[in-house]
């Protein structure tokens, strides 16, 4: 039973770096479409958007997937590290507020793209995994 325990850890990593891959081509594409379809303005608000989600799960991930000594260690890790994605998240967003001409709709446009990768990825990796298309 450990060792199952240990693979699933260890194939957390791969699947760890692939939402991260997708959420920034995801916030490129958004950023691109909004530049596209409301001007520099709001395609630079969404690829700020992607970026405080980018950021955010950045350091969650990192803080999450680095080894423990114990389970609750690991428990403590992961709840400390998304006390610190969430206040991330709020100071960027408290940054981004003070940005003059800013778009709010395609700002949090881009935000919302990289929660949505977040768990669009891993419910494609388990339906692939059970066989499904």
């Amino acid at each position: 039973m450990v060792a199952g325990n240990i693979n699933s850890f260890n194939d957390i990593r791969p699947l760890a770096g692939r939402i991260l891959r997708w959420q920034v081509r995801i916030a490129l594409v958004v950023a691109g479409a909004a530049g596209l379809l409301g001007g520099r303005s709001a395609g630079l608000s969404a690829l700020a958007g992607g970026a405080i989600g980018v950021i955010a799960n950045l350091y969650m991930t990192l803080k999450a997937l680095k080894p423990a000594a114990t389970p609750g260690g690991a428990l403590g890790r992961i709840y400390m590290g998304q006390l610190v994605k969430v206040a991330i998240t709020v100071g960027l967003f408290m940054a981004a507020a003070r940005v003059r001409g800013l778009s709010w709709p395609a700002l949090l446009i881009g935000y919302l793209s990289t929660l949505i990768v977040f768990w669009w990825v891993p419910f494609r990796a388990g339906s692939t995994d059970s066989g499904g298309h």
